[in-house]
């Protein structure tokens, strides 16, 4: 009778989880590739995707590389 049954999933996301949602699939390869590219300093980065009209603190930006956002919570 109960199979199946699960809390729902939370569809939260951080900002940079929900801009991403917005991207073409380009952008968004480019972006996940520079998120996980250690020549990038959080700060660096978060200046250049705001240069290009990503706006996003490098605080949230910090959090979503560390996987510590609402987008990686169960």
């Amino acid at each position: 009778m109960l199979e199946g049954l699960a809390p729902p999933k939370r569809e939260r996301l951080c900002l940079v989880g929900e801009q991403s949602a917005n991207l073409d699939s380009d952008d968004l390869e480019i972006l996940n590739d520079a998120l996980v590219d250690v020549r990038w300093s959080t700060n660096a980065l978060a200046k250049a995707l705001n240069a290009r009209g990503f706006k996003v603190g490098n605080t949230l930006l910090g959090r979503h590389r560390e996987k510590i956002c609402s987008c990686y919570k169960a």
